[in-house]
Order: C-alpha cells, then sequence, then structure tokens
C-alpha cells in the first residue's frame, strides 16, 4: 500500500461529536516522493468507499475514527489540497487520545494509504531515476492516519478547538457530514440511537437547556440515519426537510431564541445536498385549545409538539366531544392534542371536570361569543403542504389510528377509577 503524508494544522470542531477538519493531501503539485497526485484521483473512492478509517500511525490496530466527508479544495495555481472531515470515536480511550492530541496541537502531519487500481493509472514523465515523476490518476483510498512526519507539501490542520457537550446546549451547532434522500422513519430511527451525549448530539439540531444531556427526551430535530449498531450516519434530506417546514410553520417547542440556530444547522445540511433552503419566518405558535364560542377547550399537550392535526367526533361519557388529534414531530405517531366540549351537551362544570379527568393541562371555558375575524385558527390547519417530507397519511387511516389510541386512554383511566365504573367506554 502507498503512503502520503502532509503537514497539517487540523481542527477540532466539537469534543462531542468528536469531529477533526484537516487537508490531509496535497495534488496537483510534486510531493515529497516525486509524485503529482491528481486532483480527481480520489473522486472514485469519495463516491465509493466513505466512511474511510482513521488510523494512528497506519496501524491497523489503532482505529481512532472514520472519514465522513472529503472534497478537493483548488488552493492556487496548480495546486489542490483534499479537504477531510474526520469523526473520532469518543465511545473509546484510542479515540479520545487521538482527538486531543489534534486539540492540543500534538499532532499535526497526516498520511494517507491508498492502493493502485490499475496499472494505467499511473504514468511516468522523464527517464532519468533521480528526475522521473509519477502521475497519479486514479487511486483506491484505504485509511488517513495522524502521524509524526509526512511527505505530502503544504498540508495543515484547519482549525482546532473543542466545544465540551456539558458547555453546549440549546441549537446545536452544524457540522459537515455525509447526506442521503431515503424515505425517513423517525420513530425508528429514534428507538435504534444507543449512546450518550456523544451520539444524540451528532444526530439531533437540539438539545434543551435544563435536559439531561445523556437522555434521548432532551433532544430534539433527530435528522441523521441511525445504524443498527446504534451510532449516527448521513443526514436524511427528508427529515431535515421536515425539520425546516416546522420551524416556518410554527411546528415548534424549542425557545425562539434556539430556532435560527436549528435552522442554520438543518439548513447546511441542506445547501451540502446542492438545495436552497427556504428563508426562516418568525413566528408565534398557534394554540389550537384556545377558547371557542360554542366549545370548551381541554388542552391535552402542546401543539407545538405536533406537525399535523386531524378531528374526529367522539361519543364519551355518553356526550359528544370533538377530538383533536396532533401528529407528533419528532417520532411521527398520532396523540390527542385536545378536546372540544360543545357548550350545549357539557356545563362549564362538566368539561372542567372532565379535563381534570382526562389529564389536561389547560382548560378553557367557551367564550360564548363570536368575535373571531375571518382567518382565525379556530379549525386546525391541514399543514400537507409545508410537510412535504414526511410520509402521507390517509386522514381515514388516521383517525382509526386515534380512534384506538383513544379507547386505551379511556382503559387506562377506568383500571385507575377515575371514570364512575357504571359509565360506558
Amino acid at each position: 500500500m502507498i503512503r502520503k503524508t502532509m503537514v497539517s494544522s487540523a481542527k477540532a470542531v466539537d469534543e462531542a461529536e468528536g469531529i477533526v477538519e484537516a487537508y490531509t493531501n496535497t495534488m496537483g503539485v510534486i510531493d515529497a516522493d516525486g509524485d503529482i497526485v491528481e486532483p480527481t484521483a480520489f473522486n472514485a473512492s469519495i463516491a465509493d468507499n466513505l466512511p474511510i478509517p482513521v488510523l494512528s500511525g497506519h496501524d491497523q490496530g489503532k482505529l481512532v475514527g472514520k472519514v465522513i466527508f472529503a472534497q478537493p479544495r483548488l488552493i492556487e495555481g496548480d495546486e489542490y489540497r483534499l479537504f477531510t472531515r474526520m469523526q473520532m470515536n469518543m465511545e473509546t480511550e484510542a479515540g479520545r487520545d487521538a482527538f486531543s492530541n489534534v486539540a492540543g496541537d500534538y499532532v499535526r502531519e497526516w498520511s494517507i494509504g491508498f492502493n493502485i487500481p490499475k496499472e494505467t493509472d499511473v504514468t511516468q514523465e522523464g527517464n532519468d531515476v533521480s528526475t522521473v515523476i509519477r502521475r497519479i490518476a486514479n487511486l483506491d483510498w484505504v485509511e488517513v492516519s495522524s502521524v509524526i512526519r509526512g511527505s505530502s507539501p503544504s498540508t495543515s490542520t484547519v482549525a482546532a478547538k473543542s466545544s465540551p457537550a456539558t458547555q453546549e446546549k440549546g441549537a446545536i451547532p452544524s457540522h459537515l457530514t455525509a447526506w442521503v434522500e431515503d424515505a425517513w422513519d423517525g420513530s425508528l430511527m429514534r428507538g435504534r440511537i444507543k449512546g450518550g451525549a456523544a451520539i444524540l448530539r451528532a444526530s439531533h439540531a437540539w438539545v434543551d437547556t435544563d435536559g439531561d444531556p445523556e437522555l434521548k427526551s432532551s433532544y430534539k430535530y433527530l435528522h441523521h440515519h441511525i445504524g443498527r449498531n446504534g451510532r449516527g450516519g448521513a443526514a436524511n434530506m427528508r427529515a431535515v426537510t421536515t425539520g425546516l417546514a416546522n420551524l416556518n410553520a410554527r411546528k415548534t417547542s424549542i425557545p425562539e431564541n434556539d430556532r435560527r440556530g436549528v435552522y442554520n444547522h438543518l439548513a447546511r445540511h441542506l445547501r451540502e445536498a446542492g438545495r436552497k433552503p427556504s428563508e426562516l419566518r418568525s413566528a408565534e405558535p398557534p394554540d389550537h385549545s384556545k377558547p371557542f364560542p360554542d366549545f370548551h377547550a381541554c388542552r391535552i399537550r402542546e401543539p407545538e409538539d405536533f406537525d399535523r392535526f386531524r378531528t374526529a367526533d367522539e361519543t364519551i361519557d355518553d356526550k359528544p366531544v370533538q377530538v383533536l388529534y396532533g401528529r407528533e414531530v419528532e417520532t411521527g405517531d398520532w396523540d390527542i392534542a385536545s378536546y372540544h366540549l360543545p357548550v350545549d351537551e357539557w356545563t362549564e362544570a362538566e368539561a372542567r371536570a372532565f379535563c381534570e379527568d382526562h389529564d389536561g393541562i389547560k382548560f378553557e371555558p367557551a367564550t360564548g361569543n363570536d368575535d373571531d375575524e375571518t382567518g382565525d385558527e379556530d379549525t386546525p390547519p391541514d399543514d400537507d403542504a409545508t410537510d412535504s417530507a414526511a410520509s402521507g397519511t390517509a386522514p381515514r387511516a388516521a383517525l382509526d389510528t386515534a380512534e384506538r389510541m383513544l379507547r386505551l386512554r379511556r382503559t387506562k383511566l377506568a383500571l385507575h377509577g377515575i371514570h364512575n365504573q357504571k359509565k360506558e367506554f
């Protein structure tokens, strides 16, 4: 295997994620081995081989991370450099040590290992053994290593700065990564996650300021594929576009001050995929459980938790109730968002008691006055237009699912003795 080394002042971008950026090879100019690697020589490997292993000193027994993004970049004249973004495995001692060495500027040179697929991939210029130059047009990139001394000129680590997970909360800084256009199942991906803050931060765009950074419940805007090994992978463009739509469609429970940071994170992924994100609009979240003229409203969950809504007419305790179902932003599951109880069937006292029995978080009695202007959001909007990245759900199927959930909720309440045992469920 052929190896080429380059001095590179690496940048430790994020300690929680173990992200390091560096120029790991120079192309287009003669290196210390008398070779010229063509700027396009890495293209096939980048397309086919990622993620590529990151080793320490070319020792296959010392795997410390993986290459998650690489791109030849023009520097000046004929000189190109291979910009490489690596993710050190912060779950291992070797990975943490490798990151620490880069962040502390103890390691400043990088070396790539590669094979030559075919003899025709290399040509020679000149006849004198001392001055002959090899041109490498194509190579099979196998690994990249941190080393003490290398052969490729003008290489430098792009930057070095660590950011402890305990200090960075709220909107998670954006990061360069691979991306895919595959189908997205948020519930499946969330269930696969194994690991603490490092894995969670690498796959989400927001973390709760007051939450435990080691718990899934503290994170929102999951948008990275999670492998069967529980680790994060490429950013999913359907999840990214859904997240951006939710930010602009007032479907978010994160603090207003964090919306811009989350937008920047998601928008960067979209730009890297060659797509232009829509501008972020300022927004106030809608309140679908506000008081109505003819209905008492009982809020069960915050409206910001959902990205789409459906209503269904039910009979509960022998009285009509309009149930508002919402689809959860993070999981795609349907749950009860609020109840609307008609005033001609429910007195305020009965409706209030109903809300308490059903664990409501807010009760609003009917106003009795229809003073709303045209365009008020008495009826929950159908957000199909903004939810372009989510899988389509037929209204009937959604209601069937929600009705089953309602029956389960009633059974649970009955088991706890909340309902009168003589009433039907």
